[in-house]
């Protein structure tokens, strides 16, 4: 009788563990530990997409009037005043060679920072801010003429649009070379 009702117990005891178990998650679960991932700014240019890196961007703001200097590398449509700061604006269209476009109302100026150093990117159009897994970024394209390509630092797809990501480091070191071949 003894060892029925030891039976029992045990049966009651194993019953309510199994109880318990379906009820609660398991306290050691974790997700898998998420992908590296870098955000990116999407625009632009003529019909082609791009990516800078959101961490080199400070502001996105819509054009205003561009003042023209004489004498500047061919890159630099002019400069700005951005909140009182003189900010030189880049042309991408024009180190990578693509057709001129009159501004729209879509135009913008992605104002981007390396270091101390700070130009603005001149843009048809900021599509949006998006996050791209590190294992999806491939190195360019060899197709890429050999000018333009020194400027791009790899590229990804993402809802079948191929984006070129432009290396900021690279477009402000090439503005302090030219200034000081000058």
């Amino acid at each position: 009788m003894e060892e029925q009702l030891t039976r029992r117990k045990m049966g009651q005891i194993t019953k309510a563990v199994e109880d318990m178990n379906l009820h609660q998650e398991d306290l050691y679960e974790r997700d898998a530990p998420k992908e590296e991932a870098l955000q990116l700014v999407i625009f632009r240019l003529a019909q082609e997409w791009y990516g800078v890196e959101i961490t080199k961007v400070k502001e996105v703001t819509k054009v205003g009037k561009i003042t023209y200097l004489p004498s500047c590398p061919e890159h630099i449509a002019g400069i700005v005043n951005l909140r009182g700061n003189i900010l030189s604006v880049t042309d991408l269209k024009r180190i990578f060679n693509l057709p001129h476009e009159e501004l729209t109302e879509k135009t913008r100026i992605i104002a981007v920072e390396f270091g101390t150093l700070e130009t603005g990117l001149l843009v048809d159009e900021v599509i949006e801010s998006i996050e791209v897994p590190l294992s999806k970024i491939e190195p360019p394209l060899i197709t890429i003429p050999s000018e333009g390509a020194k400027y791009i630092e790899g590229q990804c797809t993402v809802d079948s649009k191929l984006i070129a990501l432009v290396s900021v480091q690279k477009v402000l070191g090439r503005e302090i070379d030219e200034e000081s071949n000058r």
